[in-house]
């Protein structure tokens, strides 16, 4: 464990000294490494992190090697609750010193614009937005034609679109989310996005898969969200929903990475723009950063940059 905790501490040391962009090489294989400098992360120092739900495992990842503890302790030092863009909103206000978090809102970009905050970000994984029905659901594809005519409410039953004969309950997000951004981004219906009824917003990832797996009518139920969370988090929901493939490509991790997939988009890691080099938030978003952080979050089965 100490020998593993050293060699991580010379990575964020390092990392300390290169730019997001940079790559850093690693000592030669079965070479102790050097100490240098006399940095060290530690329960006080540690930059408070937050970020969208489906980043949390990677949050974890880090922060359970930067302070060699179980990833079960670094609930204690990180906090990825609420929607994205209140994790933003956190940054702007100083409540947060770093991110993981999917694409900022037009609410966060104009809180930041209004405060005269500027924040510094980069790409570090790609993720999908995917289109979610119950798993006994006959409908395996939709086109993207399709699922504009569902959302703009051109098309309205199952039985458009090859299945049953019933209504398509098409659900949608809270307007601050991440899936919602993400939604409204590649999609991009606009003023043409159909205003559904109060008990079709859903306020919660975890509260759009139960209305798609498990709740009456759910076999009629449409929804959204992130590929990564149900794939990786929510196997339990994954195994009595389904995702479906879009104009005939199924979503997986080699489809987001190749693009071929068609609603493809970036995460990013996020620190306030004004960041000395010493500071032990840029630190950790320099490692995150690296080669070394995309190694890791490729252990956690993230598509990387």
């Amino acid at each position: 464990m100490k020998r593993n905790f050293m060699f991580v501490l010379l990575l964020v040391l390092l990392m300390g000294l290169s730019a997001c962009t940079g790559e850093i090489d690693a000592p030669p294989e079965n070479e102790p490494p050097q100490n240098i400098g006399n940095f060290e992360f530690t329960p006080e120092n540690y930059p408070l992190m937050g970020g969208s739900l489906a980043a949390l495992p990677l949050g974890q990842a880090f922060t359970a090697a930067a302070l060699a503890i179980s990833r079960e302790e670094t609930a204690d030092y990180i906090v990825f609750e609420g929607s994205t863009t209140d994790n933003y909103r956190s940054l702007i206000w100083g409540n947060f010193d770093i991110l993981l978090a999917y694409e900022p809102s037009e609410e966060a970009l104009s809180m930041a614009k209004e405060q005269g905050f500027e924040w510094e970000m980069t790409p570090i994984g790609r993720d999908a937005l995917v289109f979610i029905t119950n798993k006994d659901n006959p409908v395996s594809d939709l086109s993207d034609a399709q699922i504009r005519g569902i959302y703009s409410g051109e098309i309205t039953g199952w039985g458009e679109v090859g299945g049953n004969d019933a209504d398509i309950i098409a659900y949608q997000r809270n307007k601050d989310s991440g899936s919602q951004t993400l939604f409204d981004k590649l999609i991009n219906l606009g003023e043409n996005l159909i205003a559904p009824p109060t008990e079709q917003i859903i306020g919660s990832m975890i509260g759009l898969l139960e209305v798609v797996a498990d709740f009456d009518n759910s076999l009629d139920a449409l929804g959204y969200t992130v590929y990564y969370y149900l794939s990786n988090m929510e196997p339990d929901k994954l195994s009595r929903s389904k995702i479906l493939a879009v104009d005939g490509v199924e979503c997986n991790n080699d489809t987001i990475r190749s693009g071929s997939y068609p609603y493809v988009n970036d995460f990013y890691a996020v620190i306030p723009a004004d960041l000395p080099d010493e500071a032990p938030a840029r630190i950790l978003y320099n490692w995150i950063c690296s080669e070394q952080g995309k190694e890791l979050a490729e252990r956690e089965n993230y598509v990387t940059r």
